[in-house]
Formats: structure tokens, C-alpha cells, sequence
């Protein structure tokens, strides 16, 4: 069993047409930082890792690198180079004071990075990068936590292959569970510098996924493309042509 936080197999779940998603090409997760020596080893064998999608900007790198995995390509694509990430670090989500505005900066930067070009050709590239990965290899994607940035990219994965949009929603959630130990233990650090309770509670919403989201999402989407079809191929470059190609690889009868 992998122990990298908020790691997991996407495949296994069914699209529209009733076909499987194939299980161990599409995985996310959190950083990969803390990687240890068994979790390289089940990467490289039992997954066949052929790349890792860093979806973490350029400071988060320097500051805490990803452990590299044998045989394994890392590509490097920062999602919010352009966009304002005010309130985007822990410290920064307590100083915003309240779950409200917590929520409300959330529900704003989901949108934003609908619309942002340099995010929109950054998920392009995410694309290319899986269009070009090798038969029998897979692909690890991931930002810091993994729920946000790698959220989003999941969602335009299933998207793309035809999930339900409550499939979708439910791989999402998932975060939640997954994250608990790791939220825990920061804002157990958090109460340590004796913050108001509103101040707490602003940064347990930072630290969790809500639906509310990722419908901001598909509002934003629909308001600005009419659907998600649209916006994938305006957006992302993903036509009909790619969805058939990615949907004869990906996915099983």
C-alpha cells in the first residue's frame, strides 16, 4: 500500500456508456516530498510510473522538491503562475479571519482558474503529457495537497472520458477522508500559536474540499462556454477527435 498523502487510483470507476475508467494509468495525490523508499519501489513496480505532473508553482518546488522515482519523467506545469494567490498559503488562510471568507476565496479561485489562459494551456500541456505516455506506464499528477489544482485535473479526466458528473463529485470528496491525519496535525500546530477560534476555523475550510467548489466551477464554465463539452475543446483542446483517442485507450467495455 502507497502512504503518500491523499494518493489514489482513479480507475475502476464507470462512465456514461457503462465502461470502466482503466485502473492504474490515473493517480493523484498530494506532494511528493516526504516519498519514502518503499512508495518509490511500489511506484516504479506495481504501477509502472512513467510520469509525475507537478502542478505546484515555482516556490512550492524549491521549497519542498518532489523525491524523484527511477524511470520516471517529471514534468513541472505551475497552474496559478497567473493568477492571484493571495490567501493561497496556510499562514495566509489564517490571517483571512473567517470560514466565510475562507470559503468565499476558495469558491473565487476555482473560477479563476476556469478562465485563466495560463492555467487553461497549463492543463492543455496535462493532456499532451497523457496523449504521449507510454502503453502499460502510468501518470501521477499532483499540487501541494492534492484536492485543489490535481482536483480540478481529475475532473477534466472524467470529463473528458464521460463520467456522471456524481462520480465525479465523489472521487473529489474524497479528499476529505484521505487528508484527515495530515489537516489534524496542522491545525494541532495552528492551536499552538494560540489564534482565535475564527482564525481555526478559516483554516480548517482551507484545508478541506466542499462540493460548493466545484460547482463554482461548472457555473463559471457554463456562464462563459454554455457546457463542459465546449470548454474542453475552446479551453483545453480537447476535440472530438482526443476525447475518441483518450476514450479508446482509457477506458474498458
Amino acid at each position: 500500500m502507497v502512504t503518500i498523502t491523499n494518493f489514489r487510483d482513479i480507475g475502476g470507476i464507470k462512465n456514461k456508456e457503462g465502461k470502466q475508467i482503466k485502473k492504474g494509468v490515473f493517480l493523484r495525490s498530494g506532494e511528493l516530498s516526504n516519498l519514502t523508499n518503499d512508495d518509490q519501489k511500489r511506484l516504479e513496480t506495481t504501477y509502472h510510473l512513467g510520469k509525475i505532473i507537478d502542478l505546484r508553482s515555482e516556490a512550492e518546488v524549491e521549497e519542498r522538491p518532489d523525491i524523484s522515482v527511477p524511470k520516471t519523467e517529471y514534468i513541472h506545469i505551475d497552474i496559478l503562475e497567473d493568477i492571484q494567490d493571495e490567501g493561497a498559503s496556510i499562514s495566509d488562510f489564517v490571517k483571512i479571519g473567517s470560514p466565510e471568507k475562507s470559503a468565499s476565496y476558495m469558491e473565487k479561485l476555482y473560477a479563476d482558474i476556469a478562465l485563466n489562459t495560463t492555467a487553461q494551456k497549463g492543463y492543455n500541456k496535462f493532456f499532451e503529457e497523457i496523449l504521449a505516455l507510454p502503453q502499460k506506464e502510468s501518470i501521477l499528477f499532483h499540487c501541494f495537497a492534492g484536492k485543489d489544482r490535481t482536483g480540478i485535473a481529475a475532473l477534466l479526466i472524467l470529463e473528458t472520458l464521460d463520467v456522471p458528473k456524481e462520480a465525479i463529485y465523489t472521487d473529489y470528496l474524497v479528499t476529505n477522508n484521505l487528508r484527515k491525519k495530515e489537516n489534524a496535525m496542522i491545525l494541532e500546530q495552528a492551536k499552538t500559536a494560540q489564534l482565535e477560534e475564527s482564525n481555526l476555523e478559516a483554516l480548517h475550510v482551507a484545508l478541506n474540499v466542499d462540493s460548493r467548489y466545484l460547482d463554482n466551477f461548472y457555473k463559471t464554465v457554463e456562464k462563459q462556454y454554455g457546457d463542459i463539452t465546449t470548454y474542453l475543446k475552446q479551453a483545453i483542446g480537447i476535440d472530438k477527435t482526443t476525447k475518441e483517442t483518450l476514450n479508446h485507450r482509457f477506458t474498458l467495455k
